[in-house]
């Protein structure tokens, strides 16, 4: 049914177009808030002019103070110039400076002046073994939280970070040890600020070495860093359509010099798909009449939230979404793999099964008759794993079907070795291909689409849960892919956003998705139901206590930005952050409990969704990081009634 509009996208995609355009990005230094930010959001929004695209460019406040559905804007930050160097046995050494390396100083550093004692400690836990007070810290540990424990509560001066996020096998400690990881700080308004510098994990550990045999090494540091608030700049163009509700395609165009695969390469593939669908609508080969297709850039979260609060209207309109994040990677450089991330069961969408189908006819696939199915990307369908801008759409609070494309793991995920070099044409035409055509084809769907759509969803729904039959825990696994299937099929009618009521698109939909409906029974009580072992369904436990959200969106996902968190106290503090990393799944995780906190399940039904998606975690966990949801000001607790 798209098979044309593929033809078309792929004629006019161009790989190495979208490739110039990451050269282009990776030169601003992107982070949030900040004027290198400003600069790459006036040179998209140059690009799009020339393209003779409708461009809107909504302004939102970066004060630290100002919140958009419970999270906190970025203050605004500008480095001047940063540099540090090291004074030991061997002299004055270079250290760090944000002219040559951006990266070699923690973002959001403030200003800073002095020389200061170098002392090193394994975890924060060491704290109360050493005294910091006026020194330097070398660590590893998380930026934001050691300031607050070893700056702010003992005295330390600064910090010196060479850690980074291992992602084994494709990134171990033995990989890329001369890169800077993207490091960080950000503040709320009140609260007390620092400075940081970074270095390798190869040259932490030679600084840790000369310590330990007894040298004594100073850090000298001259930041001349400005804070304060700034105005940033949400983009979007659309290529107008005349039915009513849009199509997006998001991502996000922050992050810090180079940011090549995160996320200039994003952001360029969506600048390529923005450039293809505009020359196939000035064509006349996309048909007519159609839905708005709405292009998106922000800076991640941040970004997404303002979006959804300063255009209530645009995010209401929205009927489906696609990501694009993290997908020009050069595969066998990277260690990666194209991922389909689709949503949480309960949340399911068409939009998962027909990114599916369409990403794999985009696939180059060999044209040799002795193997005609075998292509050269790795590519692969996961379960949520949230960290992007889909989560908050997917969000109950929005839900609009929003998967995303990422290339992961990534060898160089947030680091100074993140490169153009390192992504691949053939990638980013993949990327767009798939992209483009997933909006092109739910922008122009009309009756006979959203019918091939419901056979489309129905013959998949099937397969799923056949597959889950095998599952070890099949009670749970064909569950999960039953309610999927029940929400998919219902998820086509937002395609009939604003039409009449005697709309043809409408007319069929009361016919097609009630014979969809009847037909997934059949299908369970014929094939699933008698499949099934005995007692393998996880029986949830009772319970009276129901969340209730206090914020109606994703629960703040950086939680020392949360209003509450101040208050917790540091044991407390600690305390939350061993569980939720201590819970099956993590952050995602938590994640699908937040997308199952509707007011109306209680704790026990919520840890089967949580469960039935694959993270099998104890009810007694959940509930305490209910607890602290609440003291957080996520939510608050009403008593349910339990039945006979």
């Amino acid at each position: 049914m798209f098979t044309k509009l593929l033809e078309a996208v792929s004629i006019r995609t161009r790989g190495e177009r979208a490739l110039a355009d990451i050269v282009e990005l990776a030169r601003f230094h992107r982070i949030q808030s900040s004027p290198g930010y400003d600069a790459a959001a006036d040179w998209l929004e140059r690009r799009l002019t020339a393209l003779g695209l409708p461009v809107e460019r909504v302004e939102a406040t970066g004060d630290g103070v100002t919140r958009h559905q419970g999270f906190p804007m970025p203050e605004g930050w500008e480095c001047r110039h940063a540099r540090a160097s090291l004074h030991g046995v061997n002299g004055e050494e270079p250290l760090a400076d944000f002219a040559r390396a951006p990266l070699s100083i923690v973002q959001r550093s403030d200003r800073a002046s002095g020389r200061y004692p170098l002392v090193a400690i394994e975890s924060l836990d060491e704290l109360d073994r050493f005294d910091v007070r006026g020194k330097a810290v070398l660590l590893a540990t998380h930026a934001q939280r050691s300031h607050e424990r070893a700056v702010v509560a003992r005295g330390a001066a600064g910090l010196v970070c060479d850690g980074r996020r291992l992602v084994p096998p494709a990134r171990t400690e033995e990989h890329d040890r001369d890169s800077l990881a993207y490091t960080s700080f950000w503040w709320l308004a009140d609260r007390p600020r620092g400075w940081g510098v970074v270095v390798s994990p190869a040259r932490g550990a030679e600084l840790r070495r000369r310590l330990a045999a007894g040298e004594s090494l100073e850090v000298q540091v001259e930041f001349d860093c400005a804070r304060g608030p700034r105005r940033f700049a949400l983009v979007s163009a659309t290529i107008p359509g005349e039915l009513p509700g849009e199509v997006l395609i998001t991502s996000h165009l922050c992050h810090p010099q180079p940011g090549a695969n995160d996320n200039a390469s994003g952001s360029a593939a969506t600048l390529e798909c923005a450039r293809v669908l505009s020359e196939i609508a000035g064509s006349g080969e996309w048909g007519r009449p159609r839905r708005t297709v709405r292009f998106l850039w922000m800076p991640e979260f941040t970004g997404t939230f303002a979006w959804q609060a300063l255009r209530p209207d645009r995010a209401q309109a929205t009927v489906a979404a696609l990501n694009l994040d993290m997908v020009g990677e050069r595969q066998e450089d990277c260690a990666s793999t194209l991922r389909l991330e689709r949503a949480p069961y309960f949340l399911g969408s068409f939009a998962d099964e027909l990114l599916g189908r369409v990403l794999t006819a985009s696939q180059a696939w060999a044209r040799d008759a002795a193997a005609p199915h075998s292509t050269l990307a790795r590519v692969e369908e996961t379960a949520y794993s949230g960290g992007s801008d889909h989560a908050l759409w997917l969000d109950p609070s929005h839900r609009v079907p929003c998967p995303m494309l990422i290339q992961w793991p990534d060898r160089y995920y947030h680091s100074d070795l993140d490169t153009p070099d390192r992504c691949d044409p053939e990638s980013l035409a993949l990327a767009v291909r798939a992209g483009a055509t997933y909006a092109a084809f739910i922008a122009a769907a009309g009756a006979a689409e959203m019918g091939w759509l419901t056979d489309l969803v129905s013959r998949g729904a099937r397969r799923r849960l056949l597959s889950a039959l095998s599952h070890e825990r099949a009670g749970d696994a064909t569950r999960a892919e039953y309610e999927r299937a029940e929400r998919a099929l219902a998820s086509i009618g937002r395609l009939a956003f604003g039409l009449p009521q005697r709309h043809e698109s409408r007319r069929a939909l009361a016919v097609s998705l009630p014979l969809a409906a009847e037909h997934l029974e059949g299908v369970w009580e014929s094939e699933i139901r008698d499949a099934l072992p005995r007692a393998s369904e996880t029986a949830g436990a009772r319970s009276g206590r129901v969340p209730v959200r206090a914020v109606n969106a994703l629960a703040c996902p950086i939680r020392w930005l949360a209003p509450g968190w101040d208050a917790l106290g540091e044991a407390r503090q600690e305390q939350l952050l061993a569980l939720e990393s201590g819970i099956p799944g993590g952050s995602a995780a938590l994640d699908v409990a937040w997308f199952a906190c509707d007011g109306r399940r209680d704790m026990g039904e919520i840890a089967v969704c949580v469960t039935r998606e694959g993270w099998p975690v104890e009810l007694a966990q959940l509930e305490e990081w209910f607890e602290f949801a609440v003291a957080l000001g996520f939510c608050g607790w009403r008593e349910g009634e339990l039945a006979d």
